[in-house]
């Protein structure tokens, strides 16, 4: 699961903006390698100038609340249409 958001997050921001996230993320403590809780809160914070001019972050500015937002509302409407399939 989550593999499939990193790669929903890619597709809609673009991989470098999520591998900036997850830097930013094991700078600050957090597992690099899970999306929930953990890189998505640097996507979001990607927006803000304090982080996206980090000397981590490659890729520099990103609403990070669109890829946030995107990666939730498909996995909703996934579980949505798994439960009506079934």
């Amino acid at each position: 699961t989550e593999k499939i958001k990193f790669i929903l997050a890619s597709y809609n921001a673009g991989p470098g903006h999520v591998q900036d996230a997850a830097r930013l993320a094991e700078k600050h403590g957090k597992d690099p390698m899970i999306w929930t809780a953990n890189v998505d809160d640097f996507m979001l914070k990607k927006a803000n100038p304090e982080y996206y001019n980090d000397p981590l972050v490659k890729f520099g500015y990103c609403r990070g609340s669109e890829p946030y937002n995107y990666v939730n509302d498909i996995l909703i409407r996934y579980d949505t249409y798994r439960l009506h399939i079934q």
